[in-house]
């Protein structure tokens, strides 16, 4: 099977998922009277994921290749490998960071985890990133939207100045 035969099935799974996940969270509350109901984060992932796998499916791209002309396969699958695990070990961070730190040293920590070392760009970059996606996030969804997010002391310092 080709590189791209593989990307339309791959595509077909996130969409088969994308869609019966947005089927399911359509049961909940979209809204309510005081903000955004349980449904609205579910609804909003599963949206975006059924989006982007009609746009993977109508344009899939091309095959990976390098400017050397090397194949993904030529390339070896230690690089794949490598990032897989960067990206596993972000994961567990998460988990761990939004139990015992809060959300904005979480998200600044994950960030710069994928940035600097899946993605190998600079720690300006990835800092940069890092402190952008939480502070949207602080101010989206922890301030505006008033979703409760893993909470610390640099949390509730903001909190006490917007609320």
């Amino acid at each position: 099977m080709s590189n791209l035969g593989g990307t339309r099935l791959a595509t077909f799974g996130l969409l088969a998922a994308a869609l019966v996940g947005l089927w399911q969270s359509m049961r909940l509350e979209s809204w309510g009277f005081d903000g955004p109901g349980a449904g609205f984060f579910p609804q909003l992932v599963a949206g975006v994921c059924v989006v982007l796998a009609l746009i993977v499916l109508v344009s899939p791209g091309r095959a990976g290749s390098t400017e050397d002309g090397d194949t993904e396969d030529q390339r070896g699958t230690a690089e794949t490998r490598r990032t897989f695990a960067i990206y596993a070990i972000s994961l567990v961070v998460l988990a761990l960071g939004a139990a015992f730190a809060g959300f904005v040293v979480t998200a600044v920590v994950v960030a710069v985890i994928i940035v600097r070392f899946a993605e190998r760009r600079s720690w300006a970059a990835a800092i940069g990133y890092g402190v952008a996606c939480a502070a949207v996030g602080l101010v989206c969804f922890g301030w505006l939207l008033r979703v409760d997010l893993p909470e610390g002391p640099i949390e509730r310092a903001f909190y006490s100045l917007v609320r």
